[in-house]
């Protein structure tokens, strides 16, 4: 057997795959691989806070016999925002005498603050942290990575109040 036979065996049978694989595809709803690189790099930048559930559906009188539901973990951009920020030599001098108050540490990463770190303020349990810290907590989870309340409640009641400063 030639060359040319193998060339073509091959491209025959990389041909019978890939048409296996988009008719199990469409079939089947498996989802087809990104080829795009930029895709790649995003999911590995920004883990995804997405998930998609197959689960039957029974009721719906169609042929589809499956639906997908995608469900959020975690807070959006927006909602981080509203959460305050302030610098731990104002957080000291804030709480004042009550020193016990005031962590000296953040909680996720363990590194002592400094006077010039910028903290955020989770208003609902008054925990600080490490702005970038509890960001991306917050971006996978939406509660305080101490004592578990979430404290989404009070940042959506805050700009209802109407005040502007």
């Amino acid at each position: 057997m030639g060359a040319f036979e193998y060339v073509v065996g091959f491209f025959l049978f990389t041909l019978l795959v890939v048409t296996i694989r988009i008719v199990f595809s469409v079939c089947f709803g498996w989802p087809l691989p990104s080829t795009h690189r930029h895709d790649l790099v995003r999911s590995l930048q920004y883990p995804s806070r997405q998930y998609s559930i197959r689960r039957s559906n029974s009721t719906a009188p169609d042929h589809h016999q499956n639906s997908i539901e995608t469900l959020e973990l975690g807070l959006d951009e927006a909602t981080l925002r509203n959460y305050p920020k302030l610098i731990y030599a104002q957080a000291k001098l804030h709480r004042g005498a009550d020193s016990t108050s005031t962590a000296s540490s953040c909680s996720i990463c363990l590194a002592d603050y400094k006077d010039t770190d910028v903290l955020r303020l989770l208003p609902q349990c008054g925990h600080l942290f490490h702005l970038k810290c509890v960001d991306s907590w917050l971006r996978l989870h939406a509660s305080c990575p101490v004592c578990r309340n979430s404290p989404l409640a009070e940042v959506i009641a805050a700009p209802s109040t109407g005040q502007h400063p």
